[in-house]
């Protein structure tokens, strides 16, 4: 199976941390530690940056990075990557496929499961756990960007860190679904081109939820406080990224700063053995994909986050390690 339990199973063993995440209404106000945040204006179809050049001898995999956040309302479009799929043996994807060898019985229970550990234990609420300061800046927040939603007093600290940061995102006029991945797919089945999922192996699912909800939400307060931090900060910036995503600056994306705070929420959940294990697993299987791929074709296209290529010790780091050449664009 895909995205069903077993993909529950991930978002709450990560905490949403890297999911992709559903749009909400947009607030009437901003927070008071927030500038105003202008409406932003790109529209019509964009090229997004161009691609790293990843090669050894003459097989080549042409790389794209993709952003998060990207405007809304925004057509990306690419004659560059149309091109080069149209030559392309193979494309790596970016994203996960989690199978678990689980019958509808156990789809039901995992399901429930889900709801159970999403929620803090005894039923205490989100302020028994956080401490004071940082709930009071929780409250400010939410009151300008989720201000009707309860039910987020009921969620463990990274949960509703998550829930508040899509609302806050929305806000500044971003998506967060996967639109630039959706449509390199759809070109890469369009001209016939096979994308291998990269797959993980969930054999106790119930455990590994087990496992995550044994975890005390303690452990996620300093996630909720990164989360909170960002949104009072840097929705700017992610505009400004957004844009310079879409008209291909890749010198402005270097020039901003990314205080990526899934890195604070995944140390988190990292407690978790089986969490950690499948971190780690996701990780390498990435460079051992395209790896297989550069060694089977002589011309390849893959996908990756644009800021774990801009990080000087990102994956680009391990091919340039292990023999590979890599041309930023």
């Amino acid at each position: 199976m895909g995205r069903g339990p077993a993909a529950l199973v991930l978002a709450g063993a990560w905490l949403g941390v890297a999911a992709q995440m559903s749009a909400a209404d947009a607030p009437a106000s901003l927070p008071a530690t927030q500038q105003p945040l202008e409406e932003i204006n790109v529209l019509g179809e964009q090229p997004g940056p161009g691609l790293w050049k990843i090669s050894k001898g003459d097989h080549v995999l042409w790389l794209l990075g993709t952003l998060t956040h990207i405007p809304r309302h925004m057509t990306w479009r690419s004659s560059e990557v149309e091109s080069i799929l149209s030559q392309s043996q193979e494309l790596v994807d970016s994203g996960l496929s989690v199978s678990a060898s689980i019958g509808p019985i156990t789809a039901v229970k995992l399901y429930f499961q889900w709801r159970h550990t999403e929620k803090n234990p005894n039923h205490t609420k989100l302020k028994d756990w956080v401490p004071p300061p940082l709930y009071s800046r929780f409250e400010a927040v939410k009151a300008n960007f989720d201000n009707h939603d309860s039910s987020i007093e009921e969620l463990r600290p990274g949960l509703a860190a998550l829930r508040l940061y899509d609302r806050a995102v929305d806000a500044a006029g971003l998506t967060q679904r996967d639109t630039v991945e959706e449509t390199v797919r759809k070109l890469a089945k369009k001209q016939h081109v096979p994308s291998p999922p990269m797959k993980l192996a969930l054999t106790d699912p119930q455990g590994a939820l087990r496992e995550v909800g044994g975890l005390s939400p303690s452990l996620e307060i300093d996630c909720l406080d990164a989360t909170v931090t960002r949104i009072e900060t840097d929705l700017q910036n992610m505009q400004q990224r957004a844009k310079a995503w879409a008209v291909g600056d890749v010198e402005k994306l270097r020039a901003l700063t990314f205080p990526d705070q899934r890195e604070v929420c995944l140390t988190a959940v990292s407690n978790s053995p089986r969490v950690k294990a499948l971190v780690d697993t996701a990780q390498q299987t990435w460079i051992d994909d395209i790896e297989s791929a550069l060694m089977r074709n002589r011309v390849s296209v893959a996908m990756r986050p644009i800021y774990d290529l801009l990080d000087a010790n990102g994956p680009l780091s391990r091919l340039r390690a292990d023999g590979y050449t890599v041309e930023e664009p």
